[in-house]
């Protein structure tokens, strides 16, 4: 999933999802409380895949 000019992710790659994840939790997704909350993915997706490349290192994914 992705942007046509920009970050992009994708979900079947080890640790996709996890930085997804890391990025709700660091915006305030609290999973522990019993309640129903909806969360734009969209919003996340830039900030994760970035943390992502950074992961990723200079040999690639």
């Amino acid at each position: 999933m992705g942007f046509t000019r920009g970050s992009d992710l994708n979900p079947h790659e080890p640790g996709a999802v996890r930085a997804l994840l890391d990025v709700a939790l660091a915006r305030g997704w609290q999973p522990g409380e019993r309640r129903v909350v909806e969360v734009d993915g969209w919003s996340l997706l830039e900030t994760a895949a970035t943390a992502r490349a950074g992961d990723a290192g200079p040999e690639g994914p």
